[in-house]
């Protein structure tokens, strides 16, 4: 596995552990640099596996990472052969 699936991987396994968490929140927890995160993240959500909810708390606003819904992750045909 390459590099960048390692951390992929571990920021994934991170927001799933830790939903709510901003990017720098989350490199400071991983020790890892702002850009890595970013990238990662942007992979991840690319990938559909990651959403992005933005707060606004002050003039500031804040980027939040969730894990999508695992049942969102399911294809359509394997959901209707569940429901049978």
């Amino acid at each position: 596995m390459s590099k960048e699936g390692e951390t992929e991987d571990k920021v994934y396994e991170f927001v799933c552990e830790n939903p709510g968490k901003s990017t720098y929140d989350i490199s400071k927890k991983l020790n890892m640099s702002g850009g890595k995160v970013r990238h990662a993240l942007f992979s991840l959500e690319q990938k559909g596996l990651v959403v992005f909810k933005f707060i606004r708390q002050s003039p500031r606003t804040k980027k939040l990472t969730f894990p999508v819904n695992s049942f969102k992750l399911i294809p359509k045909d394997l959901k209707n052969l569940l429901k049978k």
